[in-house]
């Protein structure tokens, strides 16, 4: 049984595909119900969608209930919800003469409560479910971002993305003992509509030349790895940062 924030579209999606395809059954959460009843609509008996705010203190927890309840716990939990934040910043941002993004206490707030502690607060909520069996997978969605700063994207983002590989870090050795691994997968530029929506065509095309693949990624490329971290492959796989960017690397 899996429960896969931010199901709706792009990378969250796409995990939730992939899982099913390995013969899981999933729960896909997101803030509307637009792609996760899609999902459900498709094969109700292989998924069940559930809306929750990952900004809302009691949404995570309810989105883990939602799972128990119909499927009678969770094995693996894959936080793929986030959102890019108003700020601008980055290397895009500087190109073009742009200073500090100016950032208020309110954008703070929303994007690590959504990026940061929605994750955090999942995680926590669907550990005690996986420690009854002795086994689980919790995969956290990081990002290049949270490792050089960003491409176009606030201050706000890149701490929130930097933040979920230290609590992996953390995670794994408390939850480790039960036999549940945590890591963290740091995409680089990969084709979804959250990327098309906050980059140009010209930027992403100039990232794409810089990496040893010379393209963008692909979504299903990156839900191959989760679903490898949620196998029984990766069971001596923890606490890690894995680079999924083509071959984009930085000083």
């Amino acid at each position: 049984m899996a429960l896969v924030t931010g199901a709706s579209s792009g990378i969250g999606q796409a995990c939730a595909l992939a899982l099913a395809d390995e013969g899981c059954r999933v729960v896909g959460t997101d803030i509307t119900e637009d792609g996760i009843q899609r999902l459900e609509a498709g094969n109700p008996d292989r998924f069940s969608s559930v809306i929750a705010d990952l900004a809302d203190p009691d949404g995570p927890a309810c989105a883990v209930a939602h799972t128990v309840a119909r499927f009678g716990g969770v094995d693996v939990l894959v936080c793929a919800g986030g959102i890019f934040g108003n700020a601008r910043g980055g290397v895009f941002a500087a190109e073009e003469g742009v200073g500090a993004s100016e950032i208020t206490p309110a954008d703070w707030d929303r994007t690590l409560n959504v990026n940061l502690r929605g994750s955090f607060l999942a995680a926590q909520a669907a550990i005690p479910s996986m420690a009854k069996k002795g086994w689980g997978r919790v995969i956290l969605i990081g990002s290049v971002s949270g490792q050089m700063g960003g491409f176009g994207a606030g201050a706000d983002y890149a701490a929130s993305k930097a933040a979920l590989g230290g609590m992996a870090r953390s995670m794994a050795l408390t939850a480790g003992p039960s036999g549940i691994t945590v890591n963290c997968v740091n995409p680089g530029m990969i084709e979804t509509p959250m990327l098309l929506g906050n980059h140009d065509t010209r930027n992403t095309d100039k990232v794409a030349r810089q990496t040893a693949m010379r393209r963008l990624g692909q979504r299903e490329e990156l839900a191959a790895m989760v679903t490898m971290l949620a196998s029984e492959q990766a069971a001596y796989i923890t606490g890690a940062h894995l680079d999924i960017n083509g071959g984009y690397y930085f000083d």
